[in-house]
């Protein structure tokens, strides 16, 4: 009898959800029927607090379905930002929006938050900005404006359109759709710039100026970034077969190739848009077709990687393992490099695991890997992680194969020897 106690518990706590009438059948089907209610009750409630399981049809502490966005880049005073946890995102009025905090550990504003009457203040060289969350009319130094757009309050944080917000302190606000970046520029910084003090590329991103100390292993091989940590360009490369064909590294294809902003954008965008649907994965909403049908327009050849069985197997894994995930990458465009003839562009990734049974198999780049990949053991639940590993690229048109290079790959991000990544923090 004890026995039997004990299996039943360990039964009903690896399961996600606990429903009663279940749990008394097998009770009753033992002949347990004196208290079988009260019992299982307790056990049900046992199985909550031990084990996180929830009884169906109660409260549920995961979040909305998640809708997958565009990594958006921004770039501050030639430095991209790292966001620590909530992304800006892009409102149903095409404005970007960003973490209120943004404003202040990135403009150098002081953000004042009255939570009884939801209004954020922004305080920046004697202006006062008053935002209320969900209401159009904001206050400037006492002038009231009626804007396109509103704060909000997005998972218990505010958010506030970015555009708006620079432009009043003073900044200057480019958006450039070709990869989906917005850049932020003081009036200081673009002085210097002009003058030559400070040296960009061609995405306004600040140039390494000290290039005797404090390199990485592989300087030689890249445009060195300010915002960029030597773990990034040391990670190891991609394992190729080799054979008879060029390659040249980041600088020399930078220098020599010429190959042109909106070709490397394409590329970039390209990745962006692939990395949306695999990072962004639901088992509540996810359907087999649609990712299929959508994975076909961003890559190439989808058919040699994984044919509509393979995506049926991964979507029933999804669903089986219960996974939630949310993610974007961030391609680093001037990285574009060639290997043995295959062509990569290094990315940077941002992620965590919402829900999973098994946390290291939550996208297809990481379900199921082949003996060159490898499924990461350490991902914890919730939390989020950054670093870099590089996209390999292919295209099949011999007469404009840079104008059409499309992600190849299904594993990227978890190639054995080519990942590193850490907490944020």
């Amino acid at each position: 009898m004890e026995n039997y106690w004990v299996e039943l518990i360990i039964l009903f706590s690896k399961r996600r959800e606990v429903n009663i009438s279940e749990l008394c059948k097998h009770i009753s089907e033992r002949g347990l029927f004196m208290f079988k209610k009260t019992i299982a009750t307790a056990l049900i409630v046992s199985t909550v607090f031990s084990s996180g399981s929830s009884i169906a049809g109660a409260a549920t502490t995961l979040p909305d379905p998640i809708v997958g966005q565009l990594g958006i880049d921004v770039i501050v005073d030639g430095m991209k930002v790292t966001f620590p946890d909530a992304e800006p995102f892009t409102d149903s009025t095409s404005h970007t929006m960003v973490p209120v905090r943004f404003v202040s550990e990135q403009l150098g504003a002081e953000v004042l938050w009255d939570n009884k009457a939801q209004i954020a203040t922004i305080q920046y060289e004697g202006q006062n900005i008053v935002m209320p969350v969900n209401s159009k009319v904001v206050t400037v130094d006492g002038t009231q404006f009626t804007l396109d757009t509103a704060a909000v309050m997005v998972d218990s944080r505010v958010f506030v359109p970015l555009r708006f917000v620079s432009e009043t302190l003073g900044a200057e606000v480019k958006y450039d759709a070709g990869y989906v970046a917005v850049t932020v520029s003081s009036q200081d910084f673009l002085a210097k710039v002009a003058s030559g003090e400070i040296k960009v590329d061609n995405y306004g991103r600040k140039l390494r100026s000290n290039m005797t100390t404090n390199l990485p292993a592989t300087a030689s091989e890249w445009q060195l970034l300010e915002d960029t940590e030597n773990y990034a360009y040391d990670v190891g490369k991609p394992y190729t077969v080799p054979r008879d064909k060029p390659t040249l590294n980041a600088y020399e294809v930078l220098n020599q190739l010429k190959i042109t902003k909106d070709l490397r954008d394409r590329i970039a965008l390209n990745i962006k848009k692939n990395y949306q649907l695999r990072l962004n994965v639901d088992y509540r909403t996810i359907n087999a077709t649609v990712y299929y049908n959508t994975a076909l327009d961003l890559y190439w050849r989808v058919g040699t990687l994984f044919g509509p069985e393979v995506s049926n197997q991964f979507v029933n894994f999804v669903k089986k393992n219960h996974v939630i995930t949310q993610g974007y990458a961030f391609p680093e465009e001037n990285s574009l490099y060639r290997k043995n003839g295959d062509y990569f562009m290094k990315t940077k990734y941002k992620f965590r695991v919402v829900s999973a049974d098994d946390a290291s198999q939550f996208s297809m780049d990481s379900w199921n890997p082949t003996s060159y990949s490898e499924s990461p053991t350490w991902v914890i639940k919730g939390q989020w992680y950054v670093g870099y590993a590089d996209v390999r690229l292919e295209s099949n048109a011999a007469d404009t194969y840079i104008e059409t290079l499309m992600q190849k790959s299904a594993e990227n991000m978890f190639l054995k020897g080519a990942y590193q990544y850490k907490e944020l923090k």
